[in-house]
């Protein structure tokens, strides 16, 4: 994967978002960051923006997991029906406070999902993503 250019984080909490906004723009302050607190208004976003073959830069999403309208894995199952070409751009990571071996056993072994961290993000988490 080249460097992301974009970021995408999806997580009902408005705080965490702009945490991780902060973290993300001092590691990469030239990459651009959309914030999503309803996972439905993300897809769409997503499906929108990815639809247009020049919008399609290399992007790494976060996702939270516990989510009240829409689950981090209902929202893979969602995006899993997206054509490839929409999301064969994007690298999604799980950015999740759950302490359950289930939800780290079922990201690692989820097609979409290149890895699991647990909140808060920081900036070696970002570091990390952006080396590959």
């Amino acid at each position: 994967m080249n460097p992301p250019s974009q970021f995408i984080l999806v997580d009902d909490d408005p705080i965490n978002n702009m945490l991780s906004k902060y973290i993300i723009s001092n590691v990469a302050p030239d990459a651009g960051i959309q914030l999503f607190t309803d996972p439905v208004q993300a897809l769409a976003a997503i499906e929108q923006r990815f639809d247009d073959p020049a919008a399609r830069v290399e992007t790494v999403l976060f996702l939270d997991i516990n989510m009240p309208t829409m689950s981090g894995w209902e929202f893979l199952e969602q995006l899993a029906v997206f054509p490839g070409r929409l999301i064969a751009h994007i690298s999604i990571f799980i950015l999740s406070s759950s302490i359950d071996p289930k939800d780290v056993s079922n990201a690692e072994s989820h097609p979409l999902v290149q890895g699991y961290f647990s909140k808060p993000l920081s900036k070696d988490i970002v570091r990390k993503v952006i080396a590959g």
